[in-house]
């Protein structure tokens, strides 16, 4: 896995130093960095740190834990979004927090996968109700971009993440997944545990639950107070950048990443200089020039990224997790992958 990773690593910035160079040009790129705002860069990290905490919170809720257990599930969320830094795979995040959750925290399996697709639901719709708020609140001070871009922008995310999401959700408690469940109950024993075959009548329940009670809409407001932080952690970066564009285009540029996070077979935030290409090579689409677009991207990688280390230590402590316990994980999972690999 660690030469896996490395090789990705290496890989994708290669890729992304030959783009800068061969088509952007560092002539076009050092004038724009060499004026950034320092104050509005620390200003969108801030704002990037509140939205990270606050989507914690949404998917405690979700859980439906107490407020004492609050600390250990926003831990796991920021752990786990830091190791799709480390693990340039897709999913790595959604991984990670099952297995905190379940093995490390205590939460049943049922209930941790219902929560982790409620969550993803919740995060997905809430930046289509702030986009709409948005453009009708600006709607006479908005800097025209093409609507054709963005509304092929929303159509996209629409069909690849919003519907995938919803469907999976309610496909699992069908008799299809049930009968996928007994035809692979074997190998799944071995990643869940002996309630494999109480796995689907214990999910019914906990969507019932989940959607009879306020825990969704109130995860759904969290995740839009989130969704607003996020947008203007963003369009601070604007600002630091001398850039002229408004709320919309900050939060139609989220939404841009969103897709290649969830769509990509590789982890975007792990996944260094490939993905950062294809996002210098997104912005584009908002009518950023190719330097502007390149600087977004690099200031946002550092921005996230030092968020992430900021946060990180004090979720492990919370965690009880140290590096003898994460070599310890690793060992082990890569001896559960050996075992089925001779089975």
């Amino acid at each position: 896995m660690e030469k896996r990773s490395l090789a990705v690593m290496i890989i994708g910035i290669a890729a992304y130093l030959v783009y800068i160079f061969a088509y952007v040009g560092i002539e076009r790129l050092t004038p724009i960095l060499a004026k950034i705002d320092a104050m509005m860069v620390v200003m969108s990290m801030i704002f990037l740190l509140i939205s990270i905490l606050l989507h914690g919170l949404s998917w405690h809720i979700l859980i439906g834990g107490e407020i004492r257990g609050i600390s250990k599930t926003i831990s796991a969320t920021i752990a786990s979004l830091f190791a799709s830094y480390v693990v340039p795979i897709g999913a790595a995040s959604e991984l990670v927090r099952f297995f905190i959750a379940t093995r490390l925290i205590g939460i049943s399996v049922a209930t941790t996968v219902l929560s982790i697709l409620a969550h993803r639901i919740s995060t997905t719709l809430a930046p289509l109700i702030a986009l709409l708020f948005l453009i009708l609140y600006l709607r006479e001070d908005l800097v025209v971009v093409g609507s054709a871009t963005i509304t092929t922008i929303l159509a996209v995310y629409l069909v690849v993440i919003v519907f995938p999401n919803v469907l999976a959700m309610g496909l699992i408690k069908t008799r299809i997944f049930e009968n996928l469940m007994r035809r692979y109950e074997k190998y799944l024993s071995r990643i869940i545990g002996d309630g494999v075959s109480t796995f689907s009548e214990e999910y019914r329940r906990s969507m019932a639950g989940l959607i009879s009670g306020s825990r969704f809409p109130l995860a759904l407001i969290i995740s839009l107070i989130e969704w607003f932080f996020l947008v203007i952690s963003m369009y601070a970066i604007f600002m630091a950048l001398s850039l002229n564009r408004d709320l919309v285009i900050a939060a139609v540029s989220i939404i841009m990443i969103q897709i290649l996070w969830w769509i990509l077979p590789i982890s975007f935030a792990g996944s260094i200089g490939i993905t950062d290409l294809l996002a210098s090579i997104a912005y584009q689409l908002l009518n950023f020039e190719p330097g502007a677009s390149a600087s977004i991207v690099v200031i946002y990688r550092l921005v996230s990224l030092t968020s992430l280390l900021i946060l990180l230590y004090p979720s492990l402590k919370i965690l009880g997790i140290y590096p003898r316990e994460i070599r310890r994980i690793y060992r082990e999972s890569r001896d559960m992958k050996t075992d089925q690999a001779g089975g």
